[in-house]
C-alpha cells in the first residue's frame, strides 16, 4: 500500500504543477496542458484515494496503471510546441457577412436535430451508445455548436443583432439540454466556447484563481452528477428546487474518495489484463471506432460493415471483467490497449496538434480558433474516457463545418491575418 501512495503522490504533484504553472501570464489557462491538468485534477484524481486502499485490487496492478498515467500526463507538456510557424492551411480569411449566414445555417439545422434529439429518453441519451437513427440526430445536433462557435467570434469581433440572436437561440438550447442530462462536457464546452472567444478576440482572460477556485468547486458538484441525471430520469421532468436540495454533493464526494471511482477501477483492470496477456490492438480501435461512426449500417448492410472491423480489442478483456453501465475506462485504457507503455505518446500528438492550432488562433486566424475551441473538449475527454475523441471530432468538422467555411472563404493573399480577427490583437 506504501508504494500506492507515493505513485499517487508523484502524479498529484505533477498535475498541480501544470495547474499552478498557468498561472505565469494571462491567457494560459486555455492552454491545453492547463485543461488537460483540469479534467485529471476533477476527474481522475479524486478516484484514487480509495482504489489505493483497496486489497482487492490484483497484487501491482494499481501501481502499474499510476505510473503509465504520469507517462501520459507528462507527455502533454512535452508535446505543447504553439511557437510553430502558421501552417498556410489555417491562414484562411473570410467574409463576415457570410460567415454569419454559415451561423444562421449551421445554428438552424442543428436546432431542428436538437430538439429531436431531445426527445429521446434520458436513460437512453446518457447511459447507452446511440445506434441507428438516434446516431444520425446526434451528428447532425453537432452542427448547432458548429453556429454556436461562429456566431461567437463574430459577435465579440463586431457586436451586431444577427449575431446576437443567433447566440441567444444557440444557448438556449445547449442550456436546456445542460439542464436535463447533466451533461459536464456539453457545460465545459458552453463556457470555454465563450471564453476563449473572449480571448482570442478581446485578450480577456479569466482569472488565474478564479479559475482555480471553479474547479475544485466543481469537482465536487461533478460527484453528484449520477444522482442529477437519475432524478430526472425517473421524474422524466425538469428539475426542481425542492429535489436539488435533497443531493449532497460534499456526501458523494467523501463517498468517492473513500470506495474510489468506477472509471479508474476500470482502467486499472483493463491496463492489467493487457499487461497479463499481451494483446494489444496497434491502434486499431481507432478505426473500428471510425467505421462505427461514419459508416451508415443502413446503407451499406451490416455485413459489409461488420467486414471492415478489425475487431483486436475482444481479446484484450478477460472473461471476469464487466464494465458498469454509464462509465468510461479512461483514455489512459485506450492507450495502452494500443501499443503497451509506448500509448503514452498518444497524448504527445495530441497536445502537439493542439499546440499547433493554439499558435496560429493567437496569431490571428479565424479556422484554427474555431478549431481549437471546438476541439478543447474533446482532446480533455481523451484523458477521462477515450484518446479517440479528437480524432472523430475531426473527421465530424472535415465533413459538416468545412464545407460551410469554403462557402464564407475570401480568395486573396493567405499571408495576412483574417478578416474576421482583430488585427491589433494579434500577436
Amino acid at each position: 500500500m506504501a508504494m500506492n501512495w507515493i505513485v499517487t503522490w508523484l502524479l498529484v504533484g505533477l498535475i498541480v504543477w501544470m495547474l499552478l504553472a498557468a498561472g505565469t501570464r494571462p491567457g494560459k489557462i486555455y492552454e491545453y496542458p492547463f485543461l488537460a491538468g483540469t479534467m485529471t485534477f476533477s476527474f481522475i484524481l479524486p478516484q484514487l484515494p480509495g482504489l489505493a486502499n483497496d486489497p482487492f485490487l490484483p497484487p501491482g496492478s494499481y501501481q502499474h496503471a499510476i505510473i503509465f498515467t504520469i507517462l501520459c500526463m507528462a507527455m502533454i507538456p512535452l508535446g505543447w510546441m504553439p511557437n510553430r510557424p502558421v501552417m498556410r492551411a489555417y491562414q484562411w480569411r473570410f467574409d463576415e457577412k457570410r460567415l454569419l449566414i454559415v451561423a444562421a445555417v449551421l445554428s438552424a439545422i442543428g436546432a431542428y436535430f436538437y430538439r429531436k434529439l431531445a426527445e429521446i429518453p434520458i436513460d437512453q441519451a446518457v447511459y447507452t451508445m446511440f445506434t441507428g437513427g438516434n446516431v444520425v440526430l446526434f451528428f447532425f445536433s453537432k452542427l448547432l455548436r458548429y453556429g454556436l462557435c461562429v456566431a461567437l467570434l463574430c459577435f465579440f469581433v463586431r457586436p451586431s443583432w444577427p449575431a446576437l440572436f443567433i447566440l441567444m437561440v444557440d444557448m438556449a438550447f445547449y442550456l436546456e439540454r445542460i439542464v436535463m442530462t447533466g451533461k459536464r462536457s456539453e457545460t465545459t464546452q458552453l463556457v470555454l466556447m465563450v471564453a476563449m472567444a473572449l480571448w482570442f478576440q478581446r485578450r480577456w482572460a479569466i482569472p488565474h484563481l478564479l479559475f482555480l477556485s471553479w474547479i475544485i468547486v466543481g469537482t465536487v458538484a461533478a460527484s453528484a452528477t449520477h444522482e442529477y441525471r437519475e432524478m430526472n430520469r425517473l421524474s422524466n421532468d425538469h428539475p426542481t428546487l425542492s429535489r436539488l436540495s435533497e443531493i449532497s454533493p460534499l456526501e458523494k464526494f467523501e463517498q468517492m474518495l473513500s470506495k474510489g471511482g468506477p472509471e479508474m477501477r476500470n482502467a486499472i483492470l483493463r491496463i492489467n489484463s493487457m499487461e497479463r496477456n499481451m494483446a494489444f490492438d496497434f491502434g486499431s480501435i481507432h478505426w473500428d471506432t471510425l467505421v462505427w461512426n461514419y459508416v451508415p449500417q443502413q446503407l451499406v448492410g451490416p455485413a459489409l460493415k461488420e467486414s471492415l472491423y478489425v475487431g483486436m480489442e475482444e481479446d484484450q478483456i478477460d472473461r471476469s471483467y464487466d464494465r458498469p453501465t454509464g462509465t468510461s475506462e479512461t483514455g489512459m485504457t485506450d492507450a495502452f490497449a494500443s501499443f503497451w507503455w509506448f500509448g503514452a505518446f498518444k497524448f504527445f500528438v495530441i497536445a502537439y496538434v493542439m499546440s499547433r492550432l493554439y499558435g496560429a488562433a493567437m496569431a490571428g486566424h479565424t479556422a484554427p480558433q474555431m478549431f481549437y475551441m471546438l476541439l478543447a473538449v474533446p482532446a480533455m475527454n481523451s484523458i477521462s474516457h477515450y484518446t479517440q475523441w479528437v480524432l472523430s471530432e475531426g473527421v465530424h468538422m472535415a465533413a459538416f463545418l468545412i464545407p460551410f467555411l469554403l462557402y464564407a472563404r475570401v480568395r486573396t493573399s493567405a499571408a495576412r491575418p483574417s478578416i474576421v480577427a482583430a488585427p491589433e490583437k494579434a500577436s
